[in-house]
């Protein structure tokens, strides 16, 4: 299970900075491109479409923690299981954290 952030849209920024061996630009470009699939995530979930919304949590669950965001490793984990479950209040749960989370976060150079 993961925790929601205390301060959805809006509130205060998360900084991270790129793990090792990493590039700015490429931790950057992961992050954008999260933001950026989100909405089909989001009308995935809404039209039940369990197994878009179980590979895109287990890329997310399998990719978050490598670029540097532990906390997407989390919610793709919980959407994940939620998806396996058909558990629609849980994806809508799982999906507003995911948003939230990823408005909060600021790539920061070294």
């Amino acid at each position: 299970m993961f925790s929601e952030p205390a301060f959805p849209h809006g509130g205060p920024k998360v900084f991270v900075h790129p793990p090792d061996g990493l590039p700015y630009t490429v931790v950057v470009a992961y992050l954008d491109n999260c933001r950026k699939n989100l909405q089909a995530l989001k009308d995935a979930i809404e039209r039940s479409d369990y197994d878009f919304v179980e590979v895109y949590a287990h890329r997310m669950k399998g990719a978050g923690g490598a670029y540097g965001f532990p906390q997407l490793t989390q919610i793709g984990g919980f959407i994940e299981q939620a998806s396996r479950a058909r558990n629609g209040d849980a994806l809508r749960k799982g999906g507003a954290a995911l948003d939230a989370h990823l408005e909060s976060l600021q790539v920061v150079e070294a």
